[in-house]
């Protein structure tokens, strides 16, 4: 059951990732590595969040590297068919190349640094005393 929720989570994240990019490069103008940065950091606090909330504890290892392997895995064959896709259209130099993986890499290491126990943590409930 627990494998169902974290995907449940991840593929969320993943949908967020295009609404929020949607939202903030078209609608908004809203553009360039300051964007994706404020993105990233926005979907891996809700990935977070989502996480704390539905297990309602920390997550295990193999829990935390489900979420992180499906999100950033699925981010990096998105981001690789993209560079491909720049690859055919026009050619690709080496600041092509490193630009676009500097707009991927904030995804996968803020959503990872954010899926530490210690960032959970933040978003799991507290027990009063007296309960």
């Amino acid at each position: 059951m627990e494998k169902t929720r974290i995907t449940i989570v991840a593929v969320t994240c993943i949908a967020l990732f295009f609404l929020a990019n949607y939202l903030f490069r078209y609608l908004i103008g809203f553009t360039g590595l300051i964007a994706s940065l404020v993105i990233a950091a926005l979907i891996a606090v809700y990935m977070s969040f989502s996480v704390a909330r539905t297990l309602e504890r920390l997550p295990m290892a193999g829990e935390r590297s489900r979420a992180l392997w499906l999100y950033g895995g699925f981010l990096g064959a998105l981001f690789l068919a993209f560079g491909a896709w720049m690859f055919l259209d026009g050619g690709m130099d080496a600041v092509t190349l490193a630009t676009l993986f500097l707009h991927y890499l904030p995804y996968p290491a803020l959503a990872h640094v954010l899926m530490s126990d210690k960032a959970v943590s933040v978003f799991l409930k507290k027990e009063r005393p007296g309960d």
